[in-house]
């Protein structure tokens, strides 16, 4: 039974909904914000960023043409995992080569690096600020892509040819994971 004559009521009922807006708002903003978070697992954004000329080249696997050496969900920072993925021609699919580096065609002046100066079989492969360092000093041998670091080749792991697919450095042995074409 609703008491529509009591003007106490009314006033104290206004209040609690008044109060329960002003607390809500704060949590609803708070989650908001929670899902504008960026990490380096994110999917990229469908919204189209500012219009970069794209100079650079393409990095495909020999014999895969649609997979390509890409900078993983675009990411500008320091440590970006570097993959396999479908390609789509965007910036952090596209690569420069010059003074022995690959410098990813991203903004923020970022070469393919061994992770962590990693001299092992297997070591990640990711982008980190340019230096005239080993671990991004590469040269091409024929259709391989050799690191300076350890001697080793820039590799599919497991020949996998699949998007996301890791790229890694292995101990060259002309396996099809090790063949390299540009474009």
């Amino acid at each position: 039974m609703r008491n529509m004559h009591c003007p106490r009521l009314r006033t104290r009922t206004t209040r609690m909904r008044r109060s329960a807006t002003l607390t809500l708002v704060p949590a609803v903003a708070m989650l908001g914000g929670l899902g504008a978070v960026s990490s380096a697992s994110a999917a990229p954004s469908s919204r189209p960023g500012p219009q970069r000329v794209l100079a650079g080249l393409q990095i495909r696997p020999q014999g895969f043409p649609n997979l390509c050496l890409e900078v993983a969900d675009a990411n500008t920072g320091n440590g970006a995992l570097v993959t396999l993925w479908p390609c789509t021609g965007n910036s952090n699919q596209r690569w420069s080569f010059g003074g022995g580096r690959f410098l990813s065609d991203l903004p923020g002046n970022k070469c393919l690096d061994i992770r962590g100066g990693n001299t092992g079989d297997g070591a990640a492969i990711n982008t980190y600020d340019c230096h005239p360092g080993n671990p991004q000093q590469w040269r091409e041998s024929g259709n391989r892509i050799i690191n300076a670091l350890n001697g080793k080749c820039l590799s599919v792991l497991a020949n996998n040819f699949a998007g996301g697919a890791a790229v890694v450095t292995y101990g060259c042995n002309n396996g099809d994971g090790q063949k390299w074409e540009r474009s």
